[in-house]
């Protein structure tokens, strides 16, 4: 059995909680000197990342890699509850394109929202440091919505 957690309440009615590991799988615990019993569960670390967890022995102590979490030297892999964050769905480009004044070129102008940049092909967009009139006319159309 892994490591147990043991709830329960001192002398001055205080609730205090204990991690140890126990050998056996037998829920039967009556230490001397804990006072009356309350709770008594499987416990497993908590580690949120995109990483695999593994285990350090490092100075006579023992961690959860790599958020460096220490835990009781007995500790497993078994003994960590892998929690993988959700991947972000990327928002969708917003694509307008808008003709030429002379109608002979097609100009795209794109807003990309994960970011919040703006990009325009004519080129008109590096004389106006990157504000030219369709991104002016997008982003008008953005804050609208």
């Amino acid at each position: 059995m892994p490591i147990v957690e043991f709830s329960n309440l001192n002398k001055y009615g205080n609730i205090r909680t204990r991690r140890f590991w126990k050998e056996k799988s037998n829920l039967s615990i009556n230490p001397s000197g804990f006072g009356p019993f309350i709770s008594y569960r499987l416990f497993k670390y908590d580690y949120e990342g995109h990483v695999a967890p593994g285990i350090v022995k490092l100075g006579g102590k023992t961690y959860i890699v790599p958020s460096w979490q220490e835990v009781l030297p007995e500790t497993r892999l078994e003994d960590i509850n892998w929690i993988k964050p959700k991947i972000k769905k990327k928002a969708e480009t917003v694509v307008v394109e808008t003709p030429s004044s002379k109608g002979d070129k097609m100009y795209k102008t794109r807003f990309y929202p994960d970011t919040g940049n703006y990009t325009c092909s004519c080129p008109g967009v590096w004389m106006s440091n990157n504000n030219c009139k369709h991104i002016k006319k997008l982003r008008n159309e953005q804050e609208g919505k």
